[in-house]
């Protein structure tokens, strides 16, 4: 193979795979471009060892304004009980009734949510393992809608004439598991479905933004039930992307990298892996102390809006990291119309809440 005068990455944030290093170490002297919409890695792991500079794009935002991407609705739980907030001498929430009043849960019957809030629409769902993923399907099937489950073990016929059929609208409803996280690109689809809580910040961007992609007049629908964007935000809340490496936290957050052990051979494995790199065997979401609600409403809690009011507004107009508390973080929430899981989110990775 000649050597390349360059080399070049898409979705550059696997770039600390095996792989890809050994391919870096092994060209060391030949130039290399990546690109990512979401430059990041649930260990922490930093990209300046790889790459030397970080040019930023334009951020969500200005790509909704200037119909690049699409608009959205984003639909999910009321995760928070008012009635357990209390406030401090300082006026600010405490730290304990905050975290009192959420629960990690799976909500909601999600065919009827979709039928509630996206009836007709096509959309993608995103499963925690194979078999919810088939389930689901067959619960769509069930109410009437056209809807199939694909996977990676699916036959290649057979998988591409799923995809076929999904982009042609033959499909309705495309239900899958660690499929079409990324890179894949049906316009038409306005709705995606997330029925799987997680720890990524890149498969939560990478997923509910498979619906943004823009058509004229195009609204996209996400339904979140598992209440991700506690951790996450919106699509378009504004992030500080870095090549340096964030420091592990302690607990139960982004930042922290669990590990769990493969039920079919017992390696000990980072959690976020889907398939057991010892065995090869897919590993199953253990949903063991995570409640599932079927008969819990969501609720709207974010919409991009062309023209906003919060623009007049000196809180809207802030950013995350320019709030000095957890008051001020509740107080650029409510300017925005994001509901306080955003300012929970944005409290818990600025180590506000202890």
């Amino acid at each position: 193979m000649p050597k390349p005068s360059l080399i070049i990455c898409d979705e550059s944030q696997h770039s600390r795979a095996k792989t890809y290093l050994k391919i870096f170490k092994y060209y060391s002297d030949v130039p290399r471009l990546g690109f990512s919409g979401s430059p990041w890695r649930m260990n922490g792991a930093g990209f300046d060892d790889i790459y030397s500079a970080m040019v930023k794009g334009p951020t969500v935002k200005w790509l909704i304004e200037h119909k690049k991407l699409s608009p959205y609705k984003y639909y999910s739980v009321t995760l928070f009980n008012d009635e357990k907030l209390k406030k401090s001498s300082t006026g600010d929430y405490t730290s304990k009734s905050i975290s009192d009043s959420a629960k990690p849960t799976l909500y909601g019957d999600i065919v009827k949510t979709w039928m509630d809030k996206a009836l007709g629409q096509r959309t993608i769902v995103y499963a925690h393992d194979t078999q919810h993923s088939k389930q689901i399907a067959a619960e769509f099937r069930k109410a009437g809608i056209s809807a199939k489950h694909c996977d990676s073990k699916t036959p290649s016929d057979e998988r591409k004439r799923i995809m076929r059929d999904f982009r042609n609208g033959k499909i309705t409803v495309l239900c899958n598991f660690g499929l079409v996280d990324e890179g894949y690109d049906v316009k038409e689809c306005t709705c995606c479905v997330i029925a799987r809580p997680t720890e990524s910040l890149v498969f939560d961007i990478q997923a509910t933004m498979r619906c943004m992609r823009y058509l004229p007049n195009k609204m996209a629908t996400i339904i979140d039930h598992a209440a991700n964007y506690t951790r996450f935000g919106l699509p378009d809340t504004p992030r500080q992307w870095s090549l340096t490496g964030r420091p592990k936290k302690k607990g139960n957050n982004t930042s922290a990298l669990p590990i769990r052990t493969c039920p079919h051979c017992w390696a000990v494995i980072p959690a976020q892996c889907k398939v057991c790199p010892q065995c090869g065997e897919e590993i199953p979401i253990d949903n063991e102390g995570m409640d599932t609600q079927d008969n819990v409403k969501l609720e709207k809690v974010g919409e991009f809006k062309m023209t906003t009011d919060y623009q007049n507004n000196r809180y809207g107009k802030m950013k995350p990291d320019d709030a000095d508390n957890v008051g001020d973080l509740y107080k650029i929430a409510k300017a925005r119309g994001y509901k306080p899981g955003w300012a929970y989110m944005n409290a818990k990775r600025m180590g506000m809440l202890g």
